[in-house]
């Protein structure tokens, strides 16, 4: 893998992957600045969409409805001209409550973007995948990366958090919740992701209750990706916070609609493949 050329699927530009330390983090890209995981996305999302694996600047996907979660703007900036895409963020307009999804965010979306996000929301997790198929057409492709592995069971870091605040003490960040009961916790071993607005690890899941998280709200064709694509510089360096994939299932009693999946089937026919 040392040396390995590839092309940006996110930029486009000429690169040669040469790993060092976080290969799912670490910019790898010297044009644009994406890493591993955000070439993943792409990879996972065209091929979802197209049938095949595609570099944004080669993709016409107006028509197309998309929604990320506080995507990083090195992504979303190339998303916008691509799709009928709008980035979203918890804490600043345009804002998604993903726990919360409003009615006016129903059944918008031919596909979603969370790129780790939902370790940082509050408890039930569950929420957050149900808001997810809120937020998909029927046959919406969800693109889902959360840090995992396969543990026996997620690690909730606050299982009695209730009502809680953040403050800044000499420099450090301690947490201060206050239990349903009423007692008061105060936690310094807090761990912060890069990113906009609320970046507190919440939890670190297991492998396969994100699946079971995935199939309580209704998604079905669940993929973790760990396939490599080295034209594209998407070397999986590890087994932890690989890309998933899923399907919102469509809804029997309803009536028939050209939702995603009849959309795809129609234009795999033009797909280079």
């Amino acid at each position: 893998m040392m040396g390995h050329a590839f092309v940006c699927n996110v930029c486009g530009a000429d690169g040669v992957f040469e790993p060092q330390g976080d290969w799912r983090e670490a910019p790898s890209c010297k044009a644009c600045g994406s890493s591993v995981r955000v070439r993943q996305i792409v990879h996972c999302l065209t091929q979802g969409l197209f049938g095949a694996s595609q570099a944004l600047p080669a993709v016409d996907g107006k028509g197309w409805t998309g929604v990320g979660l506080s995507d990083p703007d090195l992504l979303a900036d190339r998303l916008a001209p691509r799709f009928d895409y709008q980035n979203t963020f918890y804490h600043q307009a345009p804002r998604l409550d993903i726990c919360e999804p409003s009615e006016d965010w129903a059944g918008r979306a031919d596909f979603l973007i969370s790129s780790d996000v939902f370790e940082h929301v509050g408890m039930p997790v569950q929420r957050a995948f149900d808001g997810a198929a809120k937020v998909l057409k029927d046959g919406g492709l969800l693109v889902l990366t959360v840090p995992f592995d396969d543990r026996p069971q997620t690690i909730e870091h606050f299982p009695s958090l209730h009502t809680y605040r953040l403050a800044e003490v000499n420099g450090g960040w301690i947490l201060v919740n206050c239990t349903r009961e009423g007692e008061i916790e105060i936690r310094q071993d807090l761990l912060f992701h890069g990113g906009p607005g609320s970046t507190l690890e919440m939890r670190f899941f297991a492998r396969h209750d994100v699946v079971r998280h995935l199939e309580a709200a209704g998604f079905q064709d669940i993929v973790v990706h760990n396939e490599t694509a080295p034209e594209w510089g998407v070397f999986p360096p590890h087994t932890q916070g690989l890309p998933i994939t899923a399907r919102k299932a469509q809804t029997a009693h309803r009536a028939p609609k050209r939702g995603l999946l009849d959309r795809l089937r129609a234009r795999r026919t033009t797909v280079a493949v």
